[in-house]
Formats: structure tokens, sequence, C-alpha cells
């Protein structure tokens, strides 16, 4: 599994609640639990293990949340006496490195010639573009669904990119449901902290301390 790093985050909210402690494997079941009850579509939960540092250094697991190229990674822990809360929200950071690339032109050339010799040039051709047209297409509509990620095919040479420019355009409607995965995710989070301080007697969250921070969904290209 592929895991983002902290520089493609888009945005990052954190709070260290003092005096409180809490079991981070019961704060991560009750914000599955939250988002259940949001109906958040096109989400898929896991548990993932972060480094906390270098190679040879420990793990620290989070909630993983899933949706579309963009990544959740919740973190609950104690840290002293209190208990610290935080999430970074990424794209995910898969890649193909330059010899995957190469394979993969490789591999559509070979396609191509296949189909020239059997069809013909034109014939083959025109074929062959029918089916990469409908597989595309496919593609966008199983993702869209939920049931299987598109983050290779995005990153094929060529055919990703009309993949993108076809089906994964820039709009205000992405941007703005981009916006609302995140509000969604974030009100759970909230929601489960107020319920635990609450239970414990422990002061709720200030509107400041409430506020992530964020970059603009709209300055980047191809999410």
């Amino acid at each position: 599994m592929s895991l983002p790093a902290p520089d493609t985050a888009v945005s990052h909210w954190s709070t260290l609640i003092e005096d409180f402690q809490a079991s981070p494997l019961a704060f991560y079941q009750a914000v599955e639990e939250a988002l259940t009850r949001r109906q958040v579509p096109q989400t898929q939960n896991s548990r993932v293990d972060h480094r906390e540092g270098g190679l040879l250094s420990a793990n620290r697991e989070y909630l993983h949340i899933t949706r579309d190229k963009l990544v959740f990674d919740i973190c609950g822990a104690p840290f002293g006496t209190g208990f610290f809360v935080s999430w970074w929200l990424a794209e995910d950071a898969f890649r193909l490195n330059a010899l995957q690339k190469v394979g993969a032109i490789f591999g559509m050339l070979l396609v191509w010639v296949a189909f020239w010799n059997m069809l013909g040039l034109i014939l083959g051709s025109l074929i062959l573009i029918v089916i990469v047209f409908g597989g595309l297409a496919l593609a966008s509509t199983v993702a869209n669904a939920g049931d299987h990620d598109d983050l290779f095919l995005r990153e094929l040479p060529i055919i990703g990119s009309l993949y993108v420019r076809l089906f994964k355009t820039e709009t205000y409607y992405r941007i703005d449901t981009m916006l609302m995965f995140q509000q969604a995710v974030h009100n759970a989070v909230l929601e489960v902290i107020d319920a635990m301080t609450a239970d414990k007697g422990v002061r709720a969250l200030s509107e400041t301390e409430r506020r992530p921070i964020m970059k603009e969904f709209y300055s980047r290209k191809g999410a």
C-alpha cells in the first residue's frame, strides 16, 4: 500500500487535549461509526502504520480513510497526561518508477502491433481506439462507484493523461465534493472528541482549536 507523505498534504488539523486519556482503538472505532452514520459515499477505511522517524523507528497506527485520490490519515495517541489527535488530508502518493513506465509503453506498443498484424493498420488502430476508450469509461465508472481505485491507470504514460483529461477533469463539483469529504471527516472527529471529553468533564475545544489549516483545492491540478 502506498502511503502519502506530509509534503503531499492538502490540509492538516491537530489538538492536544490536556488532562484526558483515551484508547486509540476506541477512538478510531468511534470515528468510523460517526462516518458510517454520515453515509459518506465511495470511502474505504483501514488501519496503516506510519514510522515515527527513520527506517528503524517504531510504527504509529493511523486510521486510513480514502476517497478517489484523497487520503485521510487520522492519529489518536496518549501524550503525557493528555491525548493527541491529528489528521492529515493528502493526495495518494502512488507513482510508477521510470522502469515501470518504460515497460508500460513497451506493452502498449506490443498490443498495437498485434492489432496491426491481425486487422491491418487502419482497422486495427480504429478498433484498438474504441477498446481503449470503452475501457477507460468502464474504469471511471468502477472507480466512481468506489469498487476499485484508478491510481495505477492515472499513472500510465499517455493513457493516464488521456483518462484524466476525459473523465477526471477539474470542475466546481469535484472541488466541492473534495471539500465536503474533508468537512464530513473533520465533523466526525470533532463529534467523537466532544462526546469523549463531555463524558469525563473535560473542557470542550474552542472555535479556534477546531479549525483546520487548509490549502486551496482549486490551486491544484489533476486532483
